[in-house]
């Protein structure tokens, strides 16, 4: 199957000219003109929309033509940053999207959410498993971030280059980052380190569901939803600081 973009404008169906998009980019005609942007091949039918801008009557324009379109449906909204979610059937996803019309005007509060999980090694993921017994050895895997007593702060140390902090930033970033305070930028909430502290006192280690916004260099922020496994750690040099592993997740928590 060909593949497809398909505008829609005040519920109808538009045409914009290649250099337009390329000018003013995907992102700014669904945030500034409210467009909704379907694209159509052979892997199923996707739709990109900002919550907050897009027309009611182009989602419900989308929602009365899912039933021709092929699946699976990949629902993608900007909601603080993108979110994805799936779904098989077109009654499922036109169901969904009727919810998301209803919550068009929430602000979160909130940039990270963490929830605790229980310290049962038969429930990670064969990496993290891996890591809760050779954490030391995974150097491909592992984030290290130092504490600083006169800063009381934590301080990103390296990054593995298979590490999820350097899938998503890249390695030119974490290589930069090193050495400074572990807090990329504002999308990234502090909460998301907040737990280093209390591994580093008690001194055993914690296991996470962990669903934020991360902002990629030179990309738009997105949700991403991982499991989390942080170890104490005293390193070669004798400075103490806890050694984070993260595997993605599919379950996504439904914030909306």
């Amino acid at each position: 199957m060909q593949s497809a973009q398909l505008w829609i404008s005040d519920g109808k169906l538009i045409e914009i000219d290649s250099e337009v998009i390329e000018r003013r980019g995907v992102d700014a005609l669904m945030r500034e003109d409210r467009l909704v942007l379907i694209t159509v091949n052979a892997r199923g039918t996707s739709i990109h929309w900002h919550l907050a801008s897009a027309s009611w009557s182009s989602l419900y324009s989308v929602i009365s033509h899912l039933r021709v379109c092929p699946p699976p449906f990949q629902l993608n909204f900007f909601v603080e940053a993108w979110a994805s979610e799936r779904f098989v059937r077109a009654k499922e996803a036109a169901k969904r999207i009727d919810e998301l019309i209803g919550k068009a005007d929430v602000r979160l509060s909130k940039k990270a959410y963490v929830y605790e999980k229980e310290m049962d090694k038969r429930a990670m993921p064969q990496l993290l498993q891996l890591a809760y017994d050779e954490h030391a050895a995974l150097t491909d895997h592992r984030v290290d971030t130092v504490f600083h007593e006169d800063s009381n702060m934590f301080y990103l140390e390296r990054a593995g280059e298979n590490s999820l902090l350097s899938r998503i930033m890249g390695e030119h970033w974490t290589a930069e980052f090193a050495g400074r305070e572990e807090i990329p930028d504002t999308d990234f909430d502090y909460e998301v380190m907040s737990h280093y502290e209390k591994v580093l006192s008690a001194d055993v280690p914690r296991f996470d569901h962990v669903f934020a916004t991360i902002t990629p260099p030179g990309g738009s922020p997105i949700w991403a939803s991982y499991l989390r496994l942080i170890v104490p750690s005293t390193f070669e040099d004798g400075r103490v600081g806890v050694s984070s592993f993260c595997q993605t997740s599919p379950a996504t928590p439904k914030l909306i």
